[in-house]
Parts: structure tokens; C-alpha cells; sequence
């Protein structure tokens, strides 16, 4: 026991001091061969599709995307952390509610190269807001309102097409279907906007178009599963022209042997807009517009003279067409003069035949 403290203490001073030069040797090796370096770490956040990011923001509520870290590591050897990524799992908060996540920045979610250490991070932790991604069903509407004059559902449409022709309608389908998105947006929102189809140069006909909703509600992102279409009908570019046309008596049996009948008005003038097609038509052959006075409901009290004397009747004047022909159902009459369409038609009793 003596020889081993005797062996241990002899020459103590000596010993002490090359333990000193050993470790100052080996700190200054250390400090020449290692470096303290800055580099940014791209946040890489990971989730189910049941999970939707809200938001993530630093330590005083700023966005963040990005976390700027100091790290000790190997001289010349930062190249390495060019690719650098902070991952993290984010779960589906509990019980579908919006909640909040604080990640920790460390070493284990920093994936860092062998040999670099952490030395700080800013931020050093960030918030994450997360809500349940799930799908409701919600009603489809235009981005705009309706001008006054448009056809039927020309807010689903934007652009012009060829020369010539014109839009008659748009017809969205289907008119609602499944959303998917944060749960705390979507039920803000009873409906959701349609971005509008582009008819630029498209000829005359039906036409069915894909149609895409907004990609972003309230600032975040949704989506659909659900195809939609536009069904599209352009067809030639309206023309006007105006007509007169004699006015009929629409009359029974009952009437034509009992009593005459006699509108104070004999002809009528009625603008007609439509396809040139259909305006080419009726000016050819104009007796197909049939203005007339319908008498032939009447009640008898209504228009039967009492005593021999006239009774007058103001009545309705009414047009249509009589028969069909190309482009008559996108015909559009109006009757011009009489300017408020209606005539006086006096009845008389029919003389006894001589």
C-alpha cells in the first residue's frame, strides 16, 4: 500500500502540470477543428388527411415558415446543411376541435448531420393551429351577381364568343356537393363560390365545361372530390325587327250566332327579337304572328247585350305564333302599340235574319 501512494505522489507536480498542457492541447485542437455555424431550417410538418393546418406562427404571433438555427459542428463541413428540415407529426386535435400545438425546437426534429450540435434556435418554439379536415355538403354559387339583362346563369361565364353568336344560358351541375376543408371554416359558410368557365371563341351549340371551385375559403385551403359542369348554350346573336299584324277575335259557335263582335282596335305592332334565323323567317312569311282578343272564355253575363244595347268589354290583347318554326321558342315578342295591351270590344245583339 506504501509503494502504491509512494508511486502515485512521486513527481506529483510534474504529472499535474502535463495534465494541464494535455487539455489545453486538446482544446485548442478542438476549437481549430470544429466552427459555430448559422444556418435555416425549413419547417416540414406531417399529418393524416383528417388534419388541417390553420396556421403557424413564432413565439410573438408572426408567421413563420422557416426556424434560423446556430449549430457547432465540423470546420467546413456546413455545406451539409444546405437541405436542413425541422419535421414534426401534428395529429388530429381531440375531438375534432381547433386547438393549438407547441413544437420544441431540437436536435431529434432537426434530423442534424453526425457531429453538429445544437447551440440555439430562433424561434426556439413555434405554434401550430390545427383543426379537423373533413367534408360538409354546401350549396355552389357564382363569383359575381347578375347584371341586369344577362341570360339566365351568365355569372357562371366569362369572355365572349365567336363573332356572331352570343350566350342564351348557363347551367350549373350539380347545383351543391361535398367540400373538403378546415371544420371551423366550413361552418361559416353555407355556400361556396365557383371560379367561372371561359366561353372566348366558342361557336354556337351546347357546350359542357369543367368548372372549378375556389381554392381558398377564409384564407385556407378546400377542395372537392365532385365533378362540375356548366352545361353552356350559345347560339346566334339576337336581331330585332317590328311587325304589324291584324287583330283576331278568338270566338265560340255561341257567339258568332248570337251576337257581333267588334274590337276598337283592327292591328297591332309587336317587336320581335330572336335569331336572325328566326327574324329571316317571319319576314317571309308574317301571318304565323297572331295577335288576338280571346272572347271565347267569356261568361255569358259578360257579353251578352241586355235590351238590345251594345256592351262593351275591355279586354286583353294577347299574340302567338301560329305554328312552329326553327328558332320560334327563343323568340321573344313584345307588343309595342297598343302602348298598354288592350282593346274595347263592343258586342251587339245579332239582328233576327229577314
Amino acid at each position: 500500500m506504501n509503494f502504491l501512494t509512494s508511486l502515485f505522489l512521486s513527481d506529483f507536480k510534474n504529472r499535474l502540470l502535463a495534465l494541464a498542457l494535455a487539455m489545453v492541447t486538446w482544446a485548442s485542437v478542438y476549437r481549430e477543428s470544429t466552427e459555430q455555424v448559422k444556418a435555416t431550417a425549413g419547417l416540414e410538418l406531417t399529418h393524416g388527411p383528417d388534419v388541417a393546418i390553420l396556421s403557424v406562427q413564432d413565439e410573438s404571433g408572426a408567421p413563420c415558415s422557416f426556424v434560423e438555427v446556430t449549430l457547432n459542428g465540423p470546420r467546413g463541413e456546413s455545406v451539409r446543411l444546405r437541405d436542413l428540415r425541422l419535421t414534426a407529426d401534428i395529429e388530429k386535435p381531440a375531438q375534432g376541435k381547433q386547438s393549438t400545438v407547441t413544437i420544441e425546437v431540437t436536435e431529434k426534429n432537426l434530423l442534424l448531420p453526425p457531429k453538429f450540435r445544437l447551440a440555439g434556435a430562433k424561434p426556439a418554439r413555434f405554434r401550430v393551429q390545427v383543426d379537423a379536415r373533413e367534408r360538409q355538403y354546401k350549396e355552389l354559387e357564382a363569383g359575381r351577381e347578375a347584371l341586369p339583362g344577362e341570360p339566365a346563369g351568365a355569372e357562371f361565364v366569362e369572355g365572349k364568343p365567336a363573332e356572331g353568336v352570343t350566350l342564351r344560358s348557363a347551367t350549373i351541375s350539380p347545383r351543391s356537393t361535398y367540400i373538403f376543408g378546415p371544420r371551423s371554416v366550413l361552418d361559416l359558410h353555407g355556400k361556396v363560390k365557383l371560379l367561372p368557365v371561359k366561353i372566348d371563341r366558342l361557336s354556337a351549340g351546347i357546350h359542357n365545361l369543367t368548372a372549378e371551385i375556389v381554392s381558398t375559403l377564409d384564407g385556407q385551403p378546400i377542395s372537392t372530390l365532385a365533378p362540375i359542369t356548366v352545361q353552356v348554350d350559345i347560339g346566334e346573336e339576337p336581331q330585332e325587327a317590328v311587325f304589324t299584324a291584324p287583330i283576331t277575335l278568338l270566338q265560340g259557335h255561341d257567339y258568332a250566332r248570337d251576337f257581333l263582335a267588334e274590337p276598337d282596335l283592327k292591328d297591332a305592332e309587336v317587336r320581335v327579337r330572336g335569331p336572325a334565323s328566326a327574324i329571316t323567317e317571319l319576314k317571309a312569311r308574317p301571318e304565323l304572328i297572331m295577335v288576338f282578343v280571346d272572347i271565347a272564355a267569356m261568361r255569358p253575363e259578360e257579353c251578352q247585350p241586355v235590351d238590345d244595347k251594345p256592351l262593351n268589354a275591355t279586354l286583353p290583347v294577347e299574340w302567338r305564333f301560329r305554328s312552329r318554326f326553327a328558332g320560334s321558342d327563343d323568340v321573344e315578342v313584345t307588343i309595342r302599340k297598343p302602348e298598354k295591351a288592350q282593346s274595347v270590344v263592343t258586342f251587339l245583339r245579332r239582328p233576327p235574319p229577314k
